[in-house]
């Protein structure tokens, strides 16, 4: 990385579209360099008007590229020089998308190539100058960013609140629950625009999070039907969206939301939202709220030690998405939980065809694994997502197996998490006491209500269960934890007769 030290220090920008272009220049550069290096080099030309033009290049001293392989390379399915490069994944869409995304920006990809030496890929952008002070020393300016990151801190409490997040990955709403448990404010969850509906219409939130991005109904046609009752005309309602881009504010708000919340969600963002549309009665500030000392990051001390180990996790960016290490092992539990289920479920989709459905999976697969950290399966899952958009289906058919084996082999990795304690010493629960529980499920089914679920879960867990119901009860137990609602009620229809 070379980065020129008078760089202004804050620019304005598309920030989220420009670190796509970058990391698929990067990631097609690394794909064709089998040895040598890869240089990313940003500089910058000042403008009359007081903005700039960032210069960004990406030199690598890769196979290069033959005269007559250059009009290929932004072509979806073509392969630069086939037969020599027949092991390396993709078809370029990484390419193809980057010179899409610069057009959408007003600019262009650059190309220079010299077969046998390598390659120059390179852009300029206008951006606005927020702060015209020279970035300076690259590297040191990174390290101090890291050094002063805040921890959240929560700045108020809000015992009377009662709010809604809807959200389609359970993992979502076990990272929201863990960064809102100190201000205590009343938290509902919905999986679905239809839990949703039916929580609305039984209860009355004082805000409302609403994934943008949800299968069969999605957030916007949730939120239309939402304004048809009278009772939810005036609750604010908040996307939860993983796509934000420049303008994207001004998009949600057309669409009738009153903000909007990207995922991973960042603490002191979600906080500054409540705080702005929460009844200000309900609120109680803290008195130290957000230090503004800076803290260090958060540690890994009380983390499992077989974790620190695992490979293909950045354990440093999991706490931070999550809050705190204790709500990063519940997030890493619940992905773990659903992983064998997910990645079925994205099988059956790209089995059946059903692209969109299929989009909408690996989108929220490309969410919940950055949430943890892991960093190359999310990635992996934009790519396929961006195909899924793109209705690019053979860079689906030819990427889908490898992102299935990459998912599944996490099930191995948390293998731990879901370990259970031996049951010897363990009472024997009486058929009363099961059948008992048993009925109470059936009612929390009947109202989604997955907290309760999990609290009636935990205390059976506190006995041994028969031997002619064990299969029975970890089958209840595994879909109500990812859950499955309507096979949840099944299961339980048939313990019930």
């Amino acid at each position: 990385m070379e980065a020129s030290p008078e760089l202004p220090s804050v620019l304005f920008g598309d920030e989220i579209r420009i670190k796509q272009v970058i990391t698929n220049i990067l990631t097609n550069a690394v794909k064709y360099t089998e040895e040598g290096s890869v240089t990313l080099r940003v500089s910058h030309e000042p403008k009359e008007d007081g903005s700039i033009l960032l210069c960004v290049s990406v030199i690598d001293t890769g196979i290069g590229i033959k005269e007559e392989d250059m009009k290929k390379l932004f072509s979806a399915f073509e392969r630069i020089e086939e037969k020599r490069n027949r092991a390396i994944e993709g078809t370029g869409l990484g390419m193809n998308i980057t010179r899409q995304l610069l057009a959408l920006m007003g600019t262009e990809l650059q190309v220079e190539s010299v077969y046998g030496e390598g390659s120059a890929f390179s852009f300029r952008i206008e951006q606005k100058v927020m702060n015209p002070a020279p970035l300076g020393d690259f590297r040191e300016a990174y390290r101090k960013s890291l050094s002063q990151h805040k921890a959240y801190h929560e700045a108020f409490t809000a015992p009377e609140a009662h709010i809604l997040v809807v959200d389609d990955t359970v993992m979502n709403l076990t990272v929201v629950k863990g960064l809102l448990k100190q201000t205590k404010i009343r938290i509902d969850t919905a999986e679905s625009g239809v839990e949703c509906l039916k929580l609305a219409e039984k209860n009355h939130y004082d805000v409302i999070f609403l994934d943008h991005r949800m299968p069969g109904m999605d957030g916007i046609e949730t939120l239309q039907k939402l304004r048809q009752s009278a009772d939810n005309q005036t609750v604010p309602v908040i996307s939860l969206t993983a796509n934000a881009i420049s303008g994207a504010r001004e998009e949600y708000l057309a669409a009738g939301f009153q903000d909007y919340l990207t995922k991973p969600i960042d603490s002191n963002r979600l906080e500054e939202l409540l705080l702005r549309y929460l009844p200000k009665e309900k609120v109680v500030l803290s008195s130290g709220g957000n230090s503004e000392e800076p803290t260090e990051q958060p540690g890994q001390d009380s983390l499992p030690s077989w974790l620190r180990d695992a490979r293909g996790l950045d354990i440093q960016a999991g706490v931070q998405h999550c809050g705190s290490e204790e709500a990063y092992v519940s997030a890493l539990k619940v992905f773990a939980e659903s992983i064998l289920s997910g990645a079925a479920e994205i099988e059956g989709y790209y089995a059946q065809e059903d692209w969109q459905n299929y989009t909408t999976k690996v989108h929220a697969l490309k969410s919940s694994s950055r949430i943890i950290g892991a960093q190359e399966l999310s990635e992996r899952a934009r790519r396929l997502e961006d195909a899924g958009n793109a209705g690019y289906v053979d860079e689906i058919r030819e990427c889908t197996g490898e992102l299935l084996s990459l998912y599944r082999s996490y099930a191995e990795k948390l293998a731990p998490l879901l370990e259970k304690e031996s049951d010897e010493g363990k009472p024997m629960i009486d058929a009363d006491a099961l059948s008992e529980a048993y009925g109470a499920l059936r009612e929390i089914a009947a109202t989604f209500d997955y907290d309760s679920a999990m609290y009636v879960l935990e205390s059976l867990e506190e006995y041994r269960i028969p031997e002619d119901e064990a299969e029975r009860y970890e089958q209840i137990r595994q879909v109500a934890s990812e859950p499955d609602w309507g096979k949840l009620r099944e299961l339980l229809s048939a313990s019930a007769s």
